[in-house]
Parts: structure tokens; C-alpha cells; sequence
């Protein structure tokens, strides 16, 4: 098969799962980037949960 034939059968296949699948297009039209501060409380606990693991680590370790 040549590429552009594979392309096709790909998006092809796409469009039929989403035509099969209609909460797939409910989910997708529901989507939204975070906020400044949902971003902003996702990095602090990243940190807290970084730091709070090389604690442990140096305390039980040590």
C-alpha cells in the first residue's frame, strides 16, 4: 500500500470510531486549558511532592 493510501485508511478509521463513539465528541467539545492558578497549584504540589520525597529519602536512608 503507498503511504497515501495508509493515510487515508487511518482517518478513515478515525472518523468512523468518533460516528460510532459520540461521547468522544462530547468529551473533545468539553475540553479546557487550565487556569493560571489550577496551573500554579499543579507546580506547587509537584514541588511539595518533590522536596517531601528527597526528605524522606535523606531520612530513612541516612
Amino acid at each position: 500500500m503507498s503511504d497515501l493510501a495508509i493515510k487515508n485508511r487511518a482517518a478513515d478509521l478515525e472518523v468512523r470510531g468518533y460516528e460510532e463513539h459520540p461521547e468522544l465528541i462530547q468529551q473533545n467539545a468539553e475540553w479546557t486549558d487550565l487556569s493560571p492558578v489550577e496551573v500554579k497549584l499543579c507546580g506547587i504540589s509537584l514541588g511539595l511532592g518533590l522536596v517531601l520525597l528527597g526528605v524522606f529519602l535523606y531520612v530513612f536512608r541516612g
